[in-house]
């Protein structure tokens, strides 16, 4: 497999898994996806020497760990166990918590095809995932970017 840069690795993928780029450098990517359900999702790659995390914040803002439905959490960690690809997370973003699906990957081993299944699995479970959080009406800081 030819090594490539991070930057030629984005450029040369991201249309064919259907995302426009929203911000590139040499440390990290932004890529935008219009689902069917009518949410643009948004995927960040950020480049750790070799390894690449591949991350999409869900709806799901939440201002402390206290105010997580641990139902949720407990759902997606039973997700999580028939994944192949990806993992639901908790993490920290400007002082508050977001659920977000991720996956890292040492970028020497990513063809376009590994990239572009990759992307689609993540992309798609987030979108499952919002869609299912305005169903089920959670109360959580973000849900208002989904239904407007």
């Amino acid at each position: 497999m030819t090594k490539q840069s991070f930057e030629d690795l984005v450029i040369n993928n991201s249309a064919k898994a259907g995302g426009d780029i929203a911000k590139l450098n040499d440390r990290q990517a932004i890529l935008k996806f219009s689902m069917d359900s009518g949410i643009e999702q948004r995927l960040y790659i950020t480049k750790y020497d070799s390894i690449l995390k591949f991350s999409v914040p869900s709806a799901a803002v939440f201002d402390s760990l206290e105010e997580i439905p641990h139902i949720v959490s407990s759902i997606l960690l039973t997700k999580n166990a028939a994944y192949k690809l990806g993992e639901w997370c908790v993490e920290k973003n400007q002082g508050k918590v977001v659920y977000s699906i991720m996956h890292n990957v040492d970028m020497n081993f990513i063809d376009s095809g590994y990239f572009v299944n990759l992307v689609h699995f993540l992309i798609s479970e987030c979108d499952k995932f919002d869609g299912f959080l305005v169903e089920a009406e959670v109360g959580c800081a973000n849900l208002n970017r989904l239904t407007g």
